[in-house]
């Protein structure tokens, strides 16, 4: 066992985290924004986009098509704009968040957001230098703008207000995957700092500004760490409502009516009564009762927080002029904290709505039944709420003074950990938010308490707290993120399977209230060629990789795929869609996932690249269900079918199999072997939490092979550089040839002036004017023949350049060279 482990190990920490096969990283679109019923030119950003062709949106009726520069002296045919398309958006196309991701050799690139606003707004962006308040640009009312930070800098805007007038300023970059740590500040002439916000959603801030008096405001723009670059993007937004801060109850009962208060600025009919502030200020509040649907499910639309903030099922409704907002489906009989001190006195089953106040603590009593298991959960950090709950339960007992004495029985802080144990799965699918599960050892009254363990507290900060029996079920996300060969590392990916190739999505099952059936996880609606057998997550395993594998034959294709979850619940039959989610940005986590920035895609996404094979597959000697006992060991017999491109030895390693820590079981091959046995002990220890039952993993391989990266791209760069050769010797004769006819054209022009100059009377001179100014017309044209040819040979050169560069680049792209691969066997 320990010499595998140590092999593999060191081939793991030998090898740059960013060294597995090429794939699509979109970085950048901009601009990222735009009105719907426009048409936009964006320029695109970011890692291996080769050979793009095109863009795809989460909507498919926003389309894009590449920018072609026109045809030429040197290019007789137009020609795609490299990283440039013009995108249109229909204007019944709703405002939103959707997504985007590049389409080119590699497939299809990971994804970034993109907005379409409403027809009527206002949107520009940032064109020249903003980087002091003498050249701040105008900020309209009810648009926006689109900028970018420079190291180090900050950008300026001015607007106009009343003495007064309430705006609002709110800067969209981290909810648009930007880097930017935003901090705005708004000042009056004289330069005094009036207003100042930082991470009022999430690290993107909000300013509400009333004008003390009429004349023009700055607002200054600026990383906290005053970092920039491309990107370091954000779009500040300048307006009068309305806004949604929260809404309150934050859930109701499916299939009931009832009425639910939005609270924010500038709503339509909103009230001032409640005297509701948030961070200082007034709230308005608008009461609308709405019926709550009765089919719980989780919304589809885009949602910039952490997955398991965004799966949280809800529905959305939007107060006019708006974006939506989400209210939650109650798992319980909703009762409003009504802010009396004390403990209060709730039914069973019960979810409570309420407020944290500020370093205090609420408890509530409820009568329980002995040996009827209760569940408790609280709703908070997964509402957006800067929130660290935990809960406490407490059996009361009464002596027989009638006094009353408290013995903890149950206690929560987070929910529990998707983490890698191993530290080789980075995408952050945790949460702050506790929950528990008891059961009363006698029927009496038990205290429930709650608080947040930041001090925070106030009108926002919102929680739900459940009590209630049993409500078993479940969901999924089904993850994309970088294979990883070292620890420290956490980069996004999208998936793509080479011919005969394979990909594995992490599946992350949340099941709920100790739901404990198995979950028959599938890949569907997969084009000809590929394949994904089911992954079974059994009894209480809560993780497990779905590989899809393409044929050696498989067709080049890149779309959508459905991933669904099928479980029997109660007798009846439960399905759940895999919501898709990714890291947002690469960095060295340094075994933190808390530093991972991850959310929810829009479409769970699969790339075929019929241009390339994979150098290997791992397979099973035999196809069927092994059995090993505890504390036994299981002997799996290993084959590789291979394309003769591997160097060195394969790793082949046990993949997230439930309970593993770090140093699973290894196999080392040598170049030249196929086959080999990999030992796997099923003995319990401090690495490895077994118990008997049921599981399913895969088998990764990670090796090298000799790799070219697109060498078609490479072979159409050099014919380019040969076709641009071909048109210098016509090219460089046409200037020649210009040159010597503008000389006999000069000369003749000469001749003829000379002669009219000679002429013997004013007649004479004028008999000889046509033939003068017709040889001016010749040499003027000469000239310009010469600079038009000129001109010619000049671009020549600067596309011959150009080409020259491209073709370098795809020639060192295309060198072959030993390239990291990880590869999987199916489950």
């Amino acid at each position: 066992m320990k010499a595998p482990a140590l092999l593999l190990a060191c081939l793991f920490s030998a090898l740059p985290a960013l060294a597995f096969m090429p794939y699509s990283d979109l970085l950048t679109v901009s601009p990222a924004v735009v009105k719907a019923g426009d048409e936009v030119e964006v320029s695109v950003a970011g890692r291996e986009l080769e050979g793009l062709s095109g863009l795809r949106f989460s909507h498919p009726g926003i389309v894009a098509a590449p920018v072609l520069l026109p045809a030429d002296a040197i290019h007789p045919e137009p020609r795609p704009a490299e990283g440039r398309f013009s995108v249109s958006v229909p204007a019944d196309i709703p405002p939103g968040v959707y997504e985007v991701r590049t389409l080119g050799f590699l497939g299809l690139s990971t994804a970034r957001p993109f907005v379409v606003f409403p027809a009527d707004s206002d949107e520009s962006v940032k064109t020249g230098g903003n980087s002091s308040r003498e050249n701040a640009l105008p900020l309209g009312t009810g648009g926006g703008v689109l900028g970018t930070l420079d190291r180090g800098r900050f950008d300026w805007y001015r607007f106009e207000a009343k003495r007064g007038e309430r705006l609002f300023l709110e800067v969209l970059a981290e909810r648009l995957d930007s880097k930017s740590d935003v901090l705005v500040a708004v000042s009056d002439p004289s330069g005094r700092e009036l207003e100042s916000s930082r991470h009022h959603f999430g690290r993107d801030p909000f300013v509400d500004f009333t004008a003390p008096e009429d004349g023009t405001y700055y607002v200054s723009v600026c990383d906290a760490l005053y970092a920039g670059g491309r990107d370091y993007f954000y779009h500040l937004r300048l307006g009068r409502g309305p806004h949604v801060d929260f809404v309150f109850p934050p859930a109701g009962e499916p299939g009931e009516k009832r009425s639910f208060t939005f609270y924010g600025r500038g709503l339509p009919g909103g009230s001032p009564g409640e005297g509701r502030t948030l961070r200082g200020k007034p709230l308005e509040a608008l009461p609308v009762t709405l019926e709550v649907p009765a089919e719980v499910s989780v919304p589809r639309s885009f949602h910039p927080g952490i997955p398991r903030a965004a799966m949280l099922p809800a529905f959305e409704h939007a107060i006019e002029g708006a974006p939506p907002t989400r209210i939650g489906f109650a798992t319980a009989p909703v009762v409003e904290k009504d802010g009396l001190d004390g403990e209060r006195r709730v039914p069973f089953p019960v979810e409570i709505a309420g407020r944290f106040e500020a370093g205090a603590a609420d408890s509530y009593r409820v009568s329980l039944r002995k040996g009827e298991t209760c569940w408790i959960e609280v709703y908070s950090h997964r509402l957006g709420v800067g929130s660290d709950p935990a809960v406490l339960v407490e059996r009361i007992e009464r002596g027989d003074d009638g006094g009353e004495t408290r013995k903890t029985v149950a206690e929560a802080d987070d929910l529990p950990s998707f983490y890698g144990a191993d530290n080789f799965d980075d995408l952050n699918a945790d949460s702050l938010d506790p929950a528990l599960s008891f059961v009363p050892e006698s029927d009496g009254d038990y205290a429930v308490t709650v608080l947040d363990q930041t001090g925070g507290g106030g009108d926002g900060h919102l929680y739900r707290l459940a009590i209630r029996g049993a409500r078993p079920d479940f969901q999924i996300i089904s993850g994309t993120e970088l294979a990883k060969t070292i620890n420290n590392d956490a980069y996004p990916w999208s998936p793509i399977v080479r011919r005969g190739g394979s990909a594995v999505y992490r599946i992350i099952a949340f099941r709920q209230d100790g739901f404990d059936g198995d979950i028959v996880v599938t890949a569907e609606d997969l084009p000809p060629g590929v394949f994904a057998e089911p992954l079974v997550l059994s009894g209480a395993t809560s993780q497990g990789f779905l590989t899809v594998r393409a044929a050696a034959d498989a067709e080049e294709w890149q779309g959508a795929i459905a991933i669904r979850g099928r479980a029997e619940i109660d007798g009846a039959a439960a399905e759940r869609e895999a919501r898709p989610a990714s890291i947002i940005w690469g960095k060295r986590v340094f075994g933190n996932q808390a530093q991972v920035r991850s959310r929810l895609d829009l479409e769970n996404v699969l790339s075929v690249v019929a241009a390339e094979e994979e150098p290997l597959r791992i397979d099973l000697a035999e196809d069927k269900v092994w059995t090993v006992p505890l504390g036994g060991t299981l002997e799996l017999p290993v084959k590789t079918t291979e394309n003769g491109t591997r160097s060195g030895a394969i790793a082949i390693n046990v993949h997230g199999f439930p309970g593993m820590g770090r140093n699973p079981p290894a196999l080392s091959l040598a170049q030249d072997a196929t086959e080999g046995v990999l030992k796997f002990p099923f003995a319990p220890a401090g690495n490895f939490k077994i118990a008997p039952g049921r599981y399913q993993f895969v088998l990764q391989g990670v090796g090298n092979a000799k790799y070219r990266l697109n060498p078609a791209a490479a072979e159409a760069a050099k014919a380019e550089v040969a076709r641009l050769k071909s048109l210098r010797p016509g090219l460089t004769e046409a200037v020649a040839e210009a040159k010597a006819a503008l000389a006999q054209s000069g000369k003749l022009l000469e001749e003829a002036e000379s002669a009219q100059s000679a002429a013997a009377d004013d007649e004479a001179r004028a008999a000889l004017q046509p033939e003068t100014e017709a040889a001016r017309t010749r040499t003027a044209e000469a000239k310009k023949t010469l600079a038009r040819a000129e001109a010619s040979l000049e671009a020549l050169g600067k596309a011959e350049e150009s080409a020259a560069r491209s073709l370098a680049s795809a020639e060192e792209k295309a060198k072959e060279r030993s390239q990291q691969f990880a590869t999987y066997s199916l489950p």
